[in-house]
């Protein structure tokens, strides 16, 4: 049969999207307990569980993921009470090619989400939320089989599968926030494609804000490279007043030495294998009141921070606000103690200059003066003066 215009005019009619699909986000608010004074945001990606290294023959460095470290980080968040995590993709593995040689290569697709949820049950009441990675999409692709999904409902988290990304909003009650609900707003992506030098890993995290503007951090997850950018972006607070909001773009590593095969033989850089968490806290803004540009442009009354602490020190880290507020009111007093000083300093460092050159003045022109008038002395003939006594001989005559 002939495929003719009208018989495409059929089919595009005739056409409806499939159900059968990988859902594209969600969204979702969490409410931190009023004791919480800072959040402990950690994402878990590139883990690849399946990868085990079968590839024999090749050229290509195919080694597991980092398993040892995996569990270590596990351990230290299970301990963290702040933690709260994110699966950001990539946690199984597709080796590609046909059935039989998925089969040879990998460990079947159930038995790598039961090794990944026996994994993750220490810290299965701290996860948020978990999102789908290339390996996740390739799989549903190739196999018809949502793994991020089954793992969700394997750990009894089922509502809590976002799809290929995530909104999230963390709101803050506390004493830094004056008891008044303030919401830091998230966004986590897989990412696309490869990158293999930082400022492609830059130039794709910072790509989201353009699709979706409003978010005070954005994550990335699939480029295994560390990178923390801040940025600042001019919004209206309340309508009435322009204010310039930090906003952050956060690219994370993974636990593979190479993002994939291909680029474990190429003249590329190796993957971080370094994870951490992303210490987020709200507070008042110390620089509320710095306006620029003629009462134009300011800053806004709560500001977002956010601090990276490297694995191995996050149980023993605690921030104390009232501490920090305390340390920076004595360093803004000493402050002014110091300018005070170099102004005292100052003077008295003038007053000695201009004491030493009178000195020096009075010295040098008083005996240039003096040798003047020695001078005019020696060159002056002799003359009888009022003053002069004269003697008279007993003769008549003068003698002087």
């Amino acid at each position: 049969m002939e495929y003719t215009l009208d018989t495409l005019q059929r089919e595009i009619d005739g056409y409806s999207p499939s159900k059968n699909k990988l859902p594209r986000s969600k969204h979702a608010v969490v409410r931190l307990n009023e004791s919480l004074e800072f959040l402990d945001i950690c994402v878990l990606s590139n883990v690849n569980i399946g990868l085990t290294g079968a590839h024999l023959r090749t050229a290509k460095d195919d080694k597991p993921f980092r398993i040892n470290k995996f569990k270590a980080h596990i351990a230290e968040l299970a301990n963290d009470p702040n933690a709260r995590i994110i699966l950001g993709g990539d946690l199984f593995y597709f080796p590609g090619g046909g059935r039989k040689y998925r089969e040879l290569y990998a460990p079947n697709y159930y038995e790598q989400v039961a090794m990944m949820a026996e994994l993750l049950e220490p810290i299965k009441h701290k996860i948020i939320g978990a999102i789908d990675g290339t390996d996740e999409i390739k799989i549903f692709e190739n196999d018809g089989l949502n793994l991020t999904q089954m793992l969700m409902d394997k750990l009894g988290l089922h509502d809590r599968y976002f799809g290929q990304m995530a909104e999230i909003d963390f709101e803050f009650k506390n004493a830094y926030t004056g008891n008044v609900p303030r919401t830091v707003h998230t966004l986590f992506d897989h990412g696309f494609l490869v990158a293999n030098v930082m400022n492609t890993v830059a130039k794709k995290t910072e790509g989201l804000q353009t699709k979706m503007a409003g978010k005070d951090f954005y994550f990335t997850s699939h480029y295994n490279k560390m990178f923390i950018e801040k940025n600042a972006v001019i919004a209206t607070e309340g309508g009435s007043r322009i204010v310039k909001k930090p906003c952050y773009f956060v690219s994370v590593g993974g636990y593979r030495d190479f993002p994939n095969r291909l680029t474990s033989n190429r003249n590329t850089a190796p993957s971080s294998t370094h994870n951490g968490v992303i210490r987020i806290f709200v507070t008042l803004n110390p620089d509320r009141h710095n306006i620029h540009g003629h009462d134009y442009l300011g800053e806004p009354q709560y500001k977002v921070c956010q601090e990276f602490i490297n694995f191995g020190t996050t149980t023993s880290s605690h921030l104390d606000f009232d501490l920090c507020e305390e340390i920076a009111s004595l360093n803004q007093q000493n402050s002014m103690v110091q300018q005070e000083l170099a102004r005292l300093i100052q003077e008295k460092i003038d007053e000695i200059n201009r004491q030493n050159t009178e000195i020096a003045l009075q010295k040098f022109y008083g005996a240039k003066e003096a040798l003047e008038r020695r001078k005019a002395k020696t060159a002056r003939p002799k003359t009888a003066d009022a003053g002069e006594v004269v003697i008279i001989d007993e003769k008549g005559g003068r003698e002087e």
